[in-house]
């Protein structure tokens, strides 16, 4: 297919810290806040494109300070540059700066909307249309007392949640198998429930969480030990009662065909901010699905639907979607936007209209701003 040509005329950089309607509690951290980096493009043609990325140092090594770098690196390149088709936007990402994963998917996903805005199509038709129609969202439990989990998780339910993933690895790990036993009671049979333990638990723990964890009503077990020794993962899968998943320790296609050489796991959660963009994932999602994984996709918690668009839309794209989609801006306290991703009766659908469906409104962005940086070209 012949695409209408579009120049890059400018690109900005917002680093942002965003609060959490709640704090979020995982294996060896707690957040308040989202701390990302927002990419806007301009084309010649006034048409703007926008990307977004987390920052995550315990999963891609990446703060924002470094991101934003990263950021001004790529961009003082592309300024002055013309896109053409997906292999120029690929090809353009192709420089000697070494990892910075989440920025180089954030300065990607801008130049995808643009480009797909400057074609007058949605983005997901530049991937080359969906497979699907909508894909079933999950709801993270990860904070609070007992109690008060049991009642969100409920709450979620009644609006048509069924897929649930609770955060474990942080607490004494009877306490954490009580909890998704409790859990598992409160949502009944019909739910579909993980456990993500984000590298949380040393080897023995690991071993008795995933020995009992079809007893206590999970489905699948997410990165249960760290992602650096795939022999531990192994020897927890041996032990296991569930299939396992991993997530840190998916990076790149080597990973996923290491794990699955081993016996390791049966399913990966793939993400922009580790893989480096929406075509890495696709790429990933592919190889995954050729070694017979179930697959997640993820954006971190929490991003805006400037980021939750690209995944709801992988989600329509990829083989398989069978360990769900989670998409993040439903944990954040503002989704600073002109059209939020809506999730309903539990599944989320790309939003309509001509590149990521929706934009950043600077207005309602401003007060979360913490840095604002322009790019010059090289």
């Amino acid at each position: 297919m012949t695409y209408i040509n579009v120049t890059i005329d400018d690109v900005q950089i917002y680093s942002v810290s965003i609060p959490l309607k709640s704090r979020i509690k995982m294996a060896g951290v707690s957040l308040d806040s989202a701390d990302n980096v927002i990419i806007k493009i301009a084309g010649h043609n006034s048409l703007v494109g926008w990307g977004e990325a987390s920052s995550a140092p315990t999963m891609t090594g990446e703060f924002v300070e470094g991101m934003v770098a990263a950021s001004k690196f790529l961009g003082t390149r592309i300024v002055g540059c013309n896109i053409s088709s997906l292999q120029d936007i690929k090809d353009l990402l192709d420089t000697p700066l070494y990892s910075n994963e989440g920025a180089i998917s954030a300065v990607e996903m801008a130049m995808l909307d643009l480009f797909s805005k400057s074609n007058n199509i949605p983005l997901i038709e530049l991937f080359g249309g969906s497979k699907r129609q909508s894909a079933r969202a999950l709801y993270m439990i990860a904070g609070g007392t007992p109690e008060e989990e049991i009642s969100r998780a409920t709450a979620k339910q009644k609006e048509g949640f069924n897929a649930f993933k609770i955060k474990v690895g942080s607490n004494e790990v009877q306490y954490d198998i009580k909890r998704c036993n409790s859990i598992r009671k409160a949502l009944g049979k019909s739910a579909f429930i993980s456990a993500d333990a984000n590298e949380g638990f040393e080897l023995k723990e690991a071993c008795e969480f995933a020995a009992k964890a079809k007893q206590a009503g999970i489905d699948f077990f997410e990165q249960p030990v760290s992602a650096n020794d795939v022999s531990l993962i192994k020897e927890v899968a041996s032990l296991s009662s569930v299939p396992l998943g991993a997530d840190e320790g998916v990076h790149s296609l080597s990973d996923i065909s290491e794990l699955v050489s081993v016996s390791a796991i049966k399913g990966c959660s793939l993400k922009t901010i580790k893989l480096g963009g929406m075509m890495a994932v696709m790429e990933a999602a592919r190889h995954a699905h050729s070694l017979g994984l179930n697959i997640n996709l993820a954006g971190k918690v929490a991003e805006t639907s400037i980021s939750g668009s690209a995944v709801s839309t992988l989600s329509c794209l990829v083989p398989n979607i069978n360990w769900d989609v989670s998409i993040t801006n439903q944990y954040l306290d503002i989704d600073p936007v002109n059209k939020s991703l809506d999730i309903k009766k539990g599944n989320v659908y790309p939003l309509e209209g001509v590149g990521l469906g929706t934009e950043i409104d600077l207005e309602k962005l401003t007060p979360h701003v913490k840095g604002h940086f322009k790019c010059e070209t090289s």
